[in-house]
């Protein structure tokens, strides 16, 4: 089957699949070739400083230019898919028959391989994908979010932890295994006995504690949020840099647009931008932030369509908002959470990686994509990316608070 394999996920069948919900990932620019346990990454934060009008002041005032840099590592992310091997031998001679049958399970892999990094560009690599709202957690083990466009993080049969701070903090005792999801309501309930048990509530468990999903603490891609906080970097090290000798140019821009209407609040952060240098044009928000600033534009909205260059059949449909700098394309992406607005220099961003990501791994010289399974009568597929979010200066981008 290993020529089957190869044609059914090959790398345009998953830019394909990737690309298709996901815009921000989609429209990054991206460079395959990282390689070395770190990667370089030089900024000049502030120009030489032997300048005065007087020859000799100029000359005892001299400083360097401010240099750092940012030493970029990559994270991992898998997703495994194991067939049974009945499934293989009943199918023998039929490669239509074994790919119906394990087409489905191999794609919920792969896809949810996909989902979980395009959620982690939009966040700040301690894994968190919801908090748990006031109130904590009802009869049942239903759990409000704190931000209901957050649901979208999360899928039945996924198994979750809580802490009590964003990747952080006191790591409660007790396991979530998500058994319902209502995304209307903006709830998730959980069991804590295992998949498929009775809903209730996991030990420890308490309003404002953070989840992830369980082995994602602290290791996934440094998206976003983290490069763009929405509060001042502290002078923690960031890819071993203190970001507080600059917050602006090293930690991008806080733009507070809650009194302003979504339009102006845009216009007004690009104009900040552009008196850092930045020219940003793009800009990613929720679906109902984006709904918001649609209603709001009325008769005025302009829609334009986007395409990534590795995939130009794939389109996504945004608006243009007029802006002090230029026109700003404003694209909804699922991934976004609610009330704030990503307004970004795509040419200062790039996704490194080690090869495709997110890409089937292979194994041995001769590329094997699927391992036996030593413990089980079953075939095993693995998908899985190596890959890191990089921006080369992040004060042209800004991170908006949003009235709605």
């Amino acid at each position: 089957m290993a020529a089957a394999l190869k044609e059914l996920y090959n790398g345009q069948s998953l830019i394909n699949a990737t690309y298709k919900e996901n815009p921000l990932l989609a429209l990054l620019p991206k460079d395959t070739d990282f390689g070395g346990s770190s990667m370089p990454l030089p900024l000049r934060y502030n120009n030489s400083q032997g300048r005065s009008s007087t020859f000799a002041t100029a000359q005892t005032n001299q400083q360097a230019p401010s240099m750092v840099k940012f030493a970029i590592t990559t994270v991992e992310d898998y997703s495994i898919a194991t067939v049974a091997n009945k499934v293989l031998e009943e199918s023998k001679g039929n490669a239509k028959a074994f790919l119906g049958a394990a087409k489905i399970n191999m794609d919920s892999a792969r896809d949810s391989l996909i989902s979980s990094l395009a959620s982690a560009l939009y966040r700040d690599g301690t894994g968190t994908i919801g908090k748990i709202a006031s109130g904590g957690i009802t009869g049942g083990g239903i759990i409000t979010l704190d931000d209901d466009s957050t649901v979208t993080q999360f899928e039945v049969g996924m198994t979750l932890q809580a802490n009590s701070t964003s990747g952080g903090g006191t790591t409660r005792a007790g396991t979530g295994y998500v058994i319902s999801v209502d995304r209307d309501a903006g709830t998730v309930t959980v069991a804590s006995s295992g998949q498929g048990g009775t809903g209730n509530q996991p030990s420890g468990w308490v309003a404002g504690d953070f989840l992830s999903v369980s082995g994602d603490l602290n290791e996934k891609i440094s998206g976003l949020a983290a490069w763009i906080p929405s509060s001042a970097p502290s002078a923690t090290s960031f890819f071993g840099v203190d970001r507080t000798k600059d917050v602006t140019r090293l930690g991008g821009i806080r733009w507070t647009g809650t009194s302003q209407s979504i339009e102006e609040a845009l216009s007004d952060a690009q104009a900040r931008c552009a008196r850092e240098g930045g020219s940003p044009m793009h800009c990613f928000m929720s679906f109902e932030s984006f709904a918001a600033l649609v209603k709001s534009l009325s008769s005025k909205v302009q829609y334009v369509n986007l395409s990534p260059k590795e995939a130009p059949h794939i389109g996504f449909e945004g608006v243009k908002v007029n802006g002090h700098k230029g026109p700003i394309t404003v694209v909804p992406d699922r991934n976004c959470p609610g009330n704030i607005a990503y307004l970004l220099q795509l040419d200062t961003w790039k996704l490194w990686s080690t090869g495709p990501a997110p890409r089937v791994l292979t194994y041995d010289m001769e590329g094997l994509q699927a391992l036996r399974v030593a413990n089980a009568d079953a075939l095993e597929m693995r998908f899985g990316y190596y890959a890191q979010l990089a921006c080369n200066m992040p004060g042209a981008n800004a991170v908006v608070s949003l009235s709605a």
